[in-house]
C-alpha cells in the first residue's frame, strides 16, 4: 500500500559528488546560537551541529571525519580550531529572507546512532523549507503563535523549529534551562511545543496552559498509557513520525487519533510499506545523503525511496503505525522477537514509567530478551502480568533502570544497554 499527497514542487537536484567547506557549531541553545546558525546559512556555509553532550574527543573525531577544521564553541576541551561565538554580531534583527532553490548544502546533523554509529546527514536548504512548509500548513501556524524551543539544535526536531518559525513568522521562545518545562509553557504563553516521550512523561500529571494548541510528540514510540494520561489531562497531543533523514516530521496526527497511530502523511510526501514491512519514504524533504570522507552518498534507492529501517503499516484511512526497528529484531530459539512489542506490554503495567528491551547471548536459545525497567521493582508481579499477555519465550529477564542513564535522553542507546546487560548477566 502506498500513500501520497500532492507534491509541493519538484525535488531539488541531488549533487551526490558535491563538496563543501563547512563550519562546526557546538553550543547550547541560545539567541546567540540561533544568530550564528542563520549567519552561516545565509552566507552559504554549511553548519554541522554537534551535541554538547559528546565528550571532546568525539566532537574532534566527528569534525575530522567530515573534513571540518573550525568549530564555533565555548568549550576548552576541543583540539579542533575554536572560534569564540562572542566574536559574532548576533543581536541584529534584519536578517534577509532565506531563499530555497540553490540545492546547496545547508546543515549536517548526526543521527542518534542508538543501534549503530551516528551518521552525518546532509540537508539542503530546500529539504528544510519543504519540510517546514508542509508542517506549517497542517498546523496553521501564524505570526501570533509562540513555539518553545525545548529540543536541542543538534537534533533535527530542534533545527526544524527554526525553519517553521522563519517561514510562518511564529515567535521562537528559548526557555531558561533551569525552568521546569510546564512552567516555561505557562509563563511564555506557548502555543506549540515539540517533545519526546520522556519530556511528556514529566508534565502529563500537570495541567497544560490554556494557550497551548499543540504538543507534538515524536522522537520514538510513546507508550499508550502515557498518551492516554496526557489526553485525559487535557494536553493537546499530536503524534508524529519522522527522522533526521526526512528533515523531521513527515506525518502528523490530528487532535483525535487512534492509539498507536503516527498520523496521516503531510503534503508533498509518499509512504510505501515494503513486502518485509519496512517503511519507505519518498519526498523532496528527504536529505541529500550521508557525508563521509568529503563526499555525499545518496540516502535513497534508484527509485527515490528512503529505506527507513522502521517497520510499520498503513490502515485503510492512511494512518501510519510504526511497529519497531528492523535492526532491533532478534531471534530467540528460532522465534522472531520485536523489543518494541514487549515494551508496549510492559508500559501497560502500573508503575512502569519506562522500559528498554535488548537481546543478550544465550547458550540454549541463541539470544534471550532482557528488560531495563524504570519505576517498578516488583519483578515477580511483572513477570506474572506478562505471562498473561505474551508467549513464554518473549518474557524477559529484568534489571532496574541504570542510574547512569538520564531520564531526559532523546533516545535510548540500545547498544550501550545491551553491553550493560551482558556485563550484569556475567556477574
Amino acid at each position: 500500500m502506498t500513500t501520497k499527497s500532492s507534491p509541493l514542487h519538484n525535488p531539488p537536484k541531488r549533487f551526490i559528488d558535491d563538496s563543501f567547506h563547512g563550519i562546526g557549531i557546538c553550543l547550547e541553545t541560545s539567541r546567540q546560537t540561533l544568530g550564528v546558525i542563520l549567519e552561516y546559512i545565509q552566507k552559504g556555509v554549511p553548519v554541522c551541529m554537534l551535541s554538547t553532550q559528546w565528550p571532546g574527543a568525539a566532537v574532534d573525531q566527528a569534525l575530522d571525519q567530515l573534513g571540518i577544521t573550525n568549530v564555533v564553541t565555548k568549550r576548552k576541551d576541543l583540539k579542533t580550531n575554536r572560534i569564540n561565538p562572542d566574536s559574532y554580531d548576533t543581536n541584529r534583527v534584519d536578517y534577509p529572507e532565506i531563499r530555497a532553490g540553490s540545492g546547496k548544502i545547508a546543515t549536517i546533523l548526526h543521527t542518534s546512532g542508538t543501534s549503530s554509529g551516528p551518521k552525518a546527514v546532509v540537508h539542503t536548504l530546500d529539504n528544510h523549507i519543504v519540510s517546514a512548509k508542509s508542517a506549517c500548513s497542517k498546523l496553521n501556524l501564524g505570526s501570533s503563535d509562540r513555539w518553545l524551543l525545548s529540543l536541542p539544535l543538534w537534533h533535527v526536531s530542534g533545527m526544524s523549529i527554526i525553519f517553521r518559525c522563519l517561514i510562518s513568522g511564529t515567535k521562537i521562545v528559548i526557555p531558561d534551562p533551569d525552568t521546569p518545562l510546564v512552567e516555561a509553557l505557562s509563563v511564555h504563553e506557548i502555543t506549540h511545543v515539540s517533545m519526546v516521550a520522556a519530556q511528556l512523561m514529566q508534565v502529563i500529571d500537570q495541567r497544560p496552559p490554556a494557550s497551548l494548541r499543540a504538543a507534538i510528540v515524536g522522537g520514538g514510540p510513546t507508550p499508550h498509557h502515557v498518551l492516554d494520561r496526557g489526553i485525559r489531562g487535557g494536553w493537546p497531543i499530536r503524534t508524529t513520525y519522522g527522522m533526521t533523514e526526512t528533515s523531521s516530521m513527515i506525518t502528523l496526527g490530528g487532535k483525535k487519533f487512534p492509539y498507536g497511530s503516527s498520523g496521516h502523511i503531510l503534503q508533498g510526501n509518499e509512504i510505501k510499506i515494503a513486502k518485509d514491512g519496512e517503511i519507505l519514504v519518498r519526498s523532496p524533504a528527504v536529505c541529500l545523503g550521508y557525508l563521509h570522507g568529503g563526499s555525499v552518498q545518496s540516502a535513497v534507492d534508484n527509485d527515490g525511496w528512503l529505506h527507513t529501517g522502521d517497520l510499520g503499516k498503513l490502515d485503510p484511512t492512511g494512518q501510519l503505525y510504526v511497529l519497531g526497528r528492523k535492526d532491533n529484531m532478534f531471534i530467540s530459539g528460532g522465534e522472531n522477537i520485536s523489543p518494541e512489542e514487549i515494551e508496549q506490554v510492559l508500559h501497560s503495567f502500573p508503575g512502569v514509567q519506562e522500559s528498554v528491551v535488548v537481546p543478550v547471548p544465550n547458550s540454549r536459545f541463541g539470544q534471550r530478551p532482557v528488560a531495563f525497567i524504570r519505576g517498578c521493582s516488583d519483578f515477580d508481579d511483572l513477570t506474572h502480568f506478562l505471562a498473561q499477555h505474551l508467549p513464554k519465550f518473549k518474557i524477559p529477564t529484568f534489571y532496574s533502570w541504570p542510574t547512569e542513564m538520564p531520564s531526559t535522553s532523546l533516545k535510548r542507546n540500545r547498544k550501550s544497554l545491551t553491553n550493560l546487560a551482558i556485563r550484569l548477566q556475567n556477574t
